[in-house]
């Protein structure tokens, strides 16, 4: 990086933003989605970066990682040189390394951090946690639902294809309303058992009988292999109800973007963030287990009206959330301010 007092030839050159995190998948979603919401402009480039710690780092927070660079196992996407304008990280195991960052690029880079680092916040520019994490700061910003990548050109993606596809559903004279259902499993704290996969069949067969709605159902790599199996020998060649076998393309995406309304599975922050993405009605549907965490995400979003508990029925008289929640695109708006303020104030360092 070169120094400079012209701050609009700053702000004006294209951005090197890092995606960081372990691997985990919703890691993933959340921090390349970011990063593709902060780009703004065309040249900004996005490098994804995976770091794993060896076993003997998991036993200090970030803070207190004597050697971060050296804790790191070897990776084909090192942490070398010129380092990002903007680092976005995730996961706990990631902030030794963006802590170090902070250091070798002597306060340069502006690190963002997603969810709870589990290391003190003051180590990061800036901290976005969702509301059920707690978190308190000056750096903190509150997120009401989880970050993600969907956007609204994903959800029209191959809209005409999926409509050749679900014509019986989607044309079918007199028919309700249309019921995306998405399914969740198996966590450390939620599952599917043999009782809830009957709740939700006969809550199905009540959609179509009293409501005269049309299903389209999608599983996900979590859900147990019991349901998959139960579901797909009861509404076999159902011309009312169609389900992904997991097989050709995933109809997650299309099912958001046509569905009436949307009945998404308790286990899964991230499923029901999404889900909230779009203006649709949002039902939820709880499995066995708890987890204090996401009953302290499902009540705050119960409070404010934007989803729907499921019962013994499924109630279409509901309304969406009229206008969808993207905190994507709020958080980004926010980076970008304060990335433009840090670079002011780094101007005229040298590195």
């Amino acid at each position: 990086m070169n120094s400079t007092n012209d701050s609009s030839q700053i702000y004006a050159s294209p951005l090197t933003i890092w995606a960081m995190t372990s691997g985990a998948p919703g890691m993933r979603s959340q921090v390349i989605g970011l990063a593709n919401a902060v780009r703004d402009q065309k040249d900004d480039q996005i490098i994804e970066k995976t770091v794993q710690l060896k076993k003997w780092a998991h036993f200090f927070p970030g803070h207190l990682n004597p050697a971060p660079f050296m804790s790191l196992t070897s990776s084909p996407c090192p942490l070398s040189p010129p380092w990002p304008d903007i680092l976005l990280t995730s996961g706990r195991r990631t902030s030794a390394a963006s802590i170090a960052i902070g250091r070798a690029s002597k306060g340069q880079t502006y690190r963002v951090h997603i969810q709870n680092p589990q290391t003190p916040t003051r180590f990061f520019d800036l901290v976005c946690s969702m509301a059920h994490d707690g978190l308190r700061g000056e750096n903190v910003i509150e997120t009401t639902t989880a970050l993600h990548k969907i956007t609204c050109q994903d959800l029209e993606k191959d809209a005409p294809l999926w409509h050749k596809r679900w014509r019986n559903q989607l044309e079918r004279p007199g028919r309700g309303p249309l019921l995306g259902i998405i399914l969740g499993g198996k966590t450390k704290k939620y599952g599917f058992s043999q009782q809830r996969l009957r709740d939700l069949i006969h809550l199905i067969e009540t959609a179509v009988g009293q409501n005269n709605a049309q299903i389209l159902i999608t599983p996900s790599s979590r859900t147990e292999a019991f349901v998959k199996q139960g579901l797909a020998t009861k509404f076999e060649n159902h011309p009312d109800v169609w389900f992904w076998d997991q097989t050709g393309d995933n109809p997650y995406f299309a099912i958001l973007n046509f569905a009436d309304h949307i009945m998404v599975t308790a286990d899964s922050v991230s499923m029901i963030s999404e889900a909230l993405y779009t203006p649709k009605p949002v039902h939820i549907y709880a499995l066995e287990g708890t987890s204090r965490r996401h009953q302290i995400f499902l009540s705050l979003l119960s409070d404010q009206k934007v989803i729907h508990t499921v019962q013994n029925e499924l109630d279409f008289s509901v309304d969406g959330t009229r206008a969808p929640i993207d905190e994507t695109t709020r958080i980004a708006h926010i980076i970008r301010q304060k990335y433009q303020q840090h670079r002011a104030r780094h101007a005229d360092i040298k590195i």
